[in-house]
């Protein structure tokens, strides 16, 4: 079973359905229980359309087709910030780090997101954590150029 099957497998409460006429900038949009996923954008990049729209089923309300006020500015964030952590959780990153892989790419291939994904997931775990933060008994440091390096203890 591959990424995009076991995100739709764990949640059968949704709809999933995969359309070829959505405007190319439209990744997906969730409405009421059914999620609309742009096939023409590629299968990586619906793992990460999907993972804000699930962010936004467990974290918003009402309609953010239009961001015309602070608050839908925010539940948008929210969103994306939820599909940060659903998708490259730091459990998976220590995993990754000790399978020697290192490289953006090298993640980004073996958790089957797209590299700007993880770029951007690297980028808000190091603005909301610090450039030095512990977990699970493990160091993570930020440092020059988005690199990440764990450190075992």
């Amino acid at each position: 079973m591959n990424r995009l099957e076991k995100i739709i497998d764990d949640n059968p409460h949704l709809n999933f359905n995969l359309k070829n006429d959505m405007y190319e900038k439209h990744g997906a949009f969730i409405y009421g229980n059914n999620v609309y996923v742009n096939s023409k954008r590629g299968y990586k990049q619906n793992i990460a359309d999907i993972a804000e729209e699930l962010g936004h089923y467990e974290t918003s309300i009402g309609d953010l087709s239009v961001l015309d006020t602070i608050e839908k500015c925010q539940q948008e964030v929210r969103a994306r910030q939820w599909g940060y952590r659903y998708l490259v959780p730091l459990d998976d990153l220590i995993v990754c780090y000790k399978l020697g892989l290192r490289e953006y790419w090298e993640v980004a291939e073996f958790l089957e997101i797209p590299p700007a994904y993880l770029w951007e997931t690297i980028n808000y775990y190091r603005d909301t954590k610090g450039l030095v933060f512990y977990y699970k008994d493990c160091q993570f440091v930020f440092g020059m150029s988005d690199s990440l390096k764990i450190y075992f203890n």
